[in-house]
């Protein structure tokens, strides 16, 4: 009696171990069957997304461009007006109609360099850009002179050596006797 139950013990560990091993194969497939539909799910979403982004971008240079047509259309609408509505010579300059051609612009360049300068342009370009370091005379010496900073050193030990308790009719700075009050 005892080897019918070891026998049925033994089958019924085979059966579980063959259960488990049947069961966990079954449900992989499962598992990897949702994956694959996720991901295809996810790569439909990133089409979409570049397309929408695609299309975003298309648009908005379309109307950038419609912006700047009608930004043109009113400029020279109010050139045309400017000219046809104001005296002669009353326009400012900054409203000049973009329809005047290229050529005509640069003939009139020409003959205004051609003109003496007025006293205000004349200051305007004798006036100097700034400078990014600084001026000095040609008899200076730079920064970067092997002498440069020696002078203050020496007056410094000439200083030094003259005292200063000392009364002296003779002036440090100018080697003059000094005036007597």
């Amino acid at each position: 009696m005892e080897n019918v139950w070891l026998i049925s013990i033994a089958a019924l560990v085979v059966g579980a171990v063959i259960g488990f091993l049947m069961g966990r194969s079954g449900g992989g497939a499962q598992r990897q069957a949702e994956l694959a539909e996720k991901l295809e799910s996810t790569q439909k979403e990133l089409d979409s997304y570049k397309t929408e982004v695609t299309e975003h971008f298309e648009k908005t240079a379309a109307l950038v461009n419609n912006l700047t047509n009608s930004y043109k259309d009113v400029h020279e609408h109010l050139a045309t007006g400017a000219q046809g509505l104001c005296q002669p010579g009353s326009v400012d300059l900054a409203i000049e109609p973009s329809l005047t051609p290229k050529l005509e612009s640069e003939a009139e360049e020409k003959s205004a360099e051609e003109k003496p300068a007025t006293e205000a342009e004349q200051v305007e370009s004798s006036a100097e850009q700034p400078k990014d370091y600084a001026p000095k005379s040609p008899e200076d010496e730079g920064t970067l002179s092997e002498n440069f900073g020696l002078k203050e050193e020496q007056e410094t030990k000439e200083e030094e050596q003259t005292p200063a308790d000392a009364p002296s009719n003779v002036d440090a700075e100018t080697a003059e006797p000094k005036a007597k009050a």
